[in-house]
């Protein structure tokens, strides 16, 4: 039996839409993709008793009042129902202690979701020079470093100090709530992974590890197999029970 994984989608007026680099991610890694709409948060529960793991994909803005904010000037374009839903799946999933694995507003959302909050643009928040994180260059591009905390899950994956990420995100995580913590920050101080020590596989990394495969990127190759890993253990360990 293969993992299930749910990947949740963009929304906009007309169309659901999702990057196929996710979807032949999951399927590269021997697992049957998922692709969840908004609008079922009635039926979330049934969902994630289905799915063996969750991504949440890359994105717009979330909405501020989700943190307690009133929106900044810069704020971009969101979508309450996308906030919504996913909301709702990384609650019942960190519940069932299944795998979560957040990319670039996936990231973010698994902050807000546990009660941390955001920068809503960091150009105009953080007082500190910043690196460029919208790059210019093609999605399978690197184009800033990536410094890798010790003792860390994204460490063992990574096997390094220091790993080369591409960037297209103008938010960032801010307060950062147990039981996350930073696995990985760029040289401006810029939190671009978290995880939980509380549960079995939950990360977040702000980057696109779905888009740099594409390149070969082994890096990103290697955290797609270590949460596939997580998957199906989980799976297994539920089936036993």
């Amino acid at each position: 039996m293969k993992p299930i994984i749910g990947i949740t989608s963009n929304i906009d007026s007309a169309a659901h839409t999702l990057q196929n680099t996710y979807i032949q991610a999951v399927i590269d890694g021997g697992g049957v993709p998922f692709i969840i709409p908004t609008g079922v948060e009635s039926d979330v529960q049934q969902i994630t008793t289905l799915l063996n793991g969750l991504i949440i994909s890359g994105g717009g803005d979330m909405n501020p009042h989700l943190f307690n904010e009133e929106p900044w000037p810069e704020l971009g374009n969101v979508t309450p129902e996308r906030d919504s839903i996913e909301m709702e799946l990384v609650r019942h999933m960190l519940k069932l202690d299944k795998p979560i694995l957040g990319i670039c507003r996936g990231h973010q959302v698994l902050n807000v979701a546990l009660g941390g909050t955001l920068y809503q643009d960091i150009v105009s928040q953080v007082a500190s020079p910043i690196l460029q994180h919208d790059q210019k260059a093609k999605r399978e591009y690197q184009s800033h470093a990536v410094h890798i905390e010790k003792g860390t899950i994204l460490e063992s994956i990574t096997t390094s100090d220091k790993i080369m990420v591409n960037s297209f995100h103008h938010q960032a995580v801010k307060d950062i709530p147990s039981p996350l913590v930073v696995s990985g920050k760029a040289s401006d101080g810029i939190a671009e992974a978290v995880e939980s020590t509380d549960h079995h596989f939950v990360v977040g990394v702000q980057w696109h590890p779905e888009s740099l495969m594409q390149n070969s990127d082994q890096v990103s190759r290697r955290l797609f197999e270590a949460y596939m890993k997580a998957c199906v253990e989980r799976m297994a360990a539920v089936e036993y029970h």
